[in-house]
């Protein structure tokens, strides 16, 4: 039988699966932004080696490395508030996974109660039983 608890858990497994994604996502997003910044850089280095191999370049080099320093910028601006959001998901991620497992502690209180309600019951069964063989004893000695 389904009962509401049952349906808090499931849906919050399903919360819990969605914050995972998401923080899941925004790790992937962050590692692709770092290695964004790293190749940056490489390419930065590579273009300086040139520009000073190449003089008829190396005119236009400023105009590249000022680009390339914005473009640092924005990537370390992204990078910032990707871990931003990143240490937001985390925290979301933990208070759906404690409120999971209070309805799962709730549900498995639920069961037992359950359980302890039926063996009541059946124990009281055994009890009528033992109480009416006792009775019949009883009354075919007499």
């Amino acid at each position: 039988m389904k009962t509401p608890i049952d349906s808090l858990v499931r849906v919050h497994s399903w919360k819990l699966d969605e914050a995972q994604q998401k923080l899941s996502d925004l790790e992937a997003l962050l590692l692709k932004l770092e290695q964004d910044l790293v190749k940056l850089d490489q390419e930065v280095l590579r273009e300086q080696e040139f520009a000073s191999q190449h003089p008829d370049v190396a005119q236009t080099y400023p105009a590249y490395a000022e680009a390339a320093r914005e473009r640092r910028m924005r990537l370390e601006t992204s990078i910032e508030e990707v871990m931003t959001l990143k240490a937001i998901a985390q925290q979301e991620l933990n208070e759906t996974f404690q409120d999971l497992k209070r309805y799962e502690e709730a549900q498995a209180n639920d069961i037992r109660r359950q359980q302890d309600i039926l063996k009541k019951k059946e124990q009281a069964d055994y009890d009528e039983i033992g109480i009416q063989q006792y009775r019949r004893r009883k009354s075919s000695e007499q």
